[in-house]
């Protein structure tokens, strides 16, 4: 069978160069490593729901105060708390401020009390809202010579840690790179030795691609499951969700990034080639995915660019299984993403082989 004879070459070749073979495997334990340990970033343009059950002077007061700077967009203004609830769970709001009905004359008194509820599946979120209400809250207490205090409470978990919202991020960049690395270096390699024309005298680019695909797809499954093995054994990170809806949302990304990676090493002369122009797709991937800087703070031109970018949808879908616990039906836009990207990626790596090189049909 033509694939089969592509798919044991191509297995072959990468356990042969131990150096690459040796990156394939250290590469993604250093990342989890690098990033699980230090991870920080400020936000702005948190998306608010407001329940002020007091409608008083003085929660108007604090409700305007909220509405000042570019941390808070007042988006609802809401009846009951537990709508704001329901729009957390739809992803509509980042948080829902809670204003009892004695909010005012608790503040007289010399102590007021307001809830924040807060989407903990985006830790950075979450910890800004809470504390940016705590700071607002002091101010005005210090003038009203009062007091107010903020009670927490967060939904979806009652944790707190920031590797627990980023590691379904961090499991996307590495299955990125490392897809990216390993499959633009491969038919480039091929160029580099000569043997990428004989592969499509005997066999036609389809054959050849699909045959590449199989191989390093099958290697990088490796990589997947040696990162979630560390993040959950080193750092105590659980999946709420399906285990399996998570490995498969994960092998739909990582096979469109290997069909990014071979449509790029078709067009590149050398592998150096290849693997620049990879790096770049990767960094602008995850520096306007929001794995180290929110969206709802970035640029609006900037956002709108995040929307064409895979590893946006990648890491939502990797979130909702792992820290919201979701189904198929939650994350099913994200998954008809990723299998387009995954069918696009294909079909433009073989096409763009049969040009490069006059594939055989």
């Amino acid at each position: 069978m033509p694939i089969k004879v592509v798919i044991v070459k191509e297995l072959k070749t990468i356990v042969r160069e131990r150096r690459l073979f040796a990156l394939i495997l250290i590469q993604p334990i250093l990342l989890t490593l690098i990033f699980g340990y230090a991870f920080s970033g400020d936000i702005k343009n948190v998306r608010l729901a407001i329940v002020d059950e007091s409608n008083s002077k003085a929660s108007n007061a604090l409700i305007s105060a909220l509405s000042l700077g570019e941390a808070f967009d007042l988006d609802y203004f809401l009846a009951t708390k537990s709508e704001g609830l329901d729009l957390i769970k739809k992803g509509e709001v980042d948080a829902v401020i809670f204003i009892p009905k004695d909010f005012e004359s608790g503040l007289a008194k010399g102590r007021a009390e307001v809830e924040v509820y807060a989407d903990e599946s985006n830790s950075a979120v979450a910890n800004a809202v809470v504390n940016g209400i705590r700071n607002l809250a002091y101010s005005i207490s210090t003038k009203t010579f009062g007091g107010i205090e903020v009670e927490q409470r967060f939904v979806f978990s009652t944790k707190t840690r920031l590797i627990d919202f980023v590691a379904p991020a961090l499991i996307g960049v590495v299955t990125l790179m490392i897809s990216l690395i390993l499959s633009a270096s491969s038919l480039a390699r091929e160029k580099e030795e000569g043997t990428l024309e004989l592969s499509l005298k005997a066999l036609n680019s389809r054959d050849v691609i699909l045959g590449k695909f199989l191989a390093i797809t099958a290697m990088i499954t490796l990589d997947v499951l040696i990162v979630m093995f560390l993040i959950h054994n080193l750092f105590g990170v659980e999946v709420k969700g399906s285990f399996a809806l998570l490995i498969l949302t994960q092998l739909l990304f990582l096979a469109g990034s290997v069909g990014i990676g071979l449509s790029i090493s078709s067009i590149s002369a050398t592998q150096l080639q290849g693997i620049q122009a990879v790096m770049i797709f990767g960094l602008i991937n995850i520096f306007l995915s929001g794995f180290f800087y929110p969206l709802e703070s970035m640029p609006e031109a900037a956002r709108i660019f995040a929307l064409v970018i895979p590893l946006t949808y990648a890491n939502t879908a990797f979130r909702e299984i792992m820290v919201k616990g979701s189904g198929v039906e939650q994350i099913l836009p994200e998954l008809g993403i990723l299998v387009l990207y995954t069918l696009v990626s294909l079909t433009l790596a073989v096409n763009v082989l049969k040009r490069m090189g006059g594939g055989i049909e």
